[in-house]
């Protein structure tokens, strides 16, 4: 379900809510589960849940605009360092290596493999093709740095394609990479909590408007105009 479907619940159950309130001191279910207290306790549960989902979902973003934005240029930069290792006289065969590891970043994914938070998988933990994930794209590099600062020759006066350069950019790519993992951490489990609060079986919002339409259609009748009121209200089950 996506993210606009459990917010599409929750305002349905504060549409329950409201007319429930209507009824007055007609409502008055024996399971207290359902009584209007606790039903305005679940709506401010799911909402705070929401809320958290929001938030969380911005910080993993973020994470993961900042790693895209670190990744740019790496295949032009890849460029520059295999044509400057050619130009200073290095063997053939680590020109040869050399171009294979860019042959590699070449081919490899300019997006990352994102998990759609409209979902319950972690997408972004899924098998890439062609050895295309960001952490691929990072072991490429590392591997070209090596073939160059191995080869005895590569020692460019262009700072931007120093080893000790290459190295530190490395290890921004590296910290990229942690930083989105750490971030799908919380959001992972804000979605999970929030799933709780909307889905869970007998406890969670959906059931609970349920009982409430039984309990309504119990105290007017199926006929009654203020059991039209609430039949009329769709919620949409997520599977936990």
């Amino acid at each position: 379900m996506s993210e606009t479907g459990h917010a599409r619940n929750i305002e349905r159950f504060a549409q329950l809510i409201n007319f429930v309130e209507g009824y007055g001191a007609d409502y008055d279910p024996a399971n207290p589960a359902i009584a209007l207290a606790a039903l305005n306790a679940k709506k401010a549960d799911a909402d705070l849940k929401m809320d958290t989902v929001t938030d969380e979902m911005t910080t993993w973003k973020m994470a993961v605009n900042d790693r895209q934005e670190a990744f740019e240029g790496i295949r032009k930069l890849a460029t520059r360092i295999v044509n400057s290792l050619e130009a200073s006289g290095a063997s053939q065969k680590d020109i040869d290596d050399a171009r294979t590891f860019k042959r590699k970043l070449d081919g490899a994914r300019a997006q990352a493999l994102v998990d759609d938070p409209n979902t319950p998988e972690d997408e972004s933990q899924g098998n890439s093709v062609s050895q295309q994930s960001y952490t691929q794209l990072v072991e490429h590099f590392d591997n070209l740095i090596a073939v160059v600062n191995g080869s005895g020759f590569y020692n460019p006066n262009e700072t931007e394609l120093q080893t000790a350069t290459l190295t530190a950019y490395s290890t921004e790519l590296k910290t990229q990479n942690a930083n989105v993992a750490a971030a799908a951490v919380p959001f992972s489990n804000a979605r999970i909590a929030r799933n709780e609060t909307l889905y869970a079986e007998g406890t969670g919002l959906v059931d609970l408007a349920l009982l409430v339409k039984k309990y309504v259609k119990s105290l007017y009748g199926t006929d009654s105009p203020q059991y039209a009121q609430v039949s009329g209200l769709e919620f949409t089950r997520y599977k936990l």
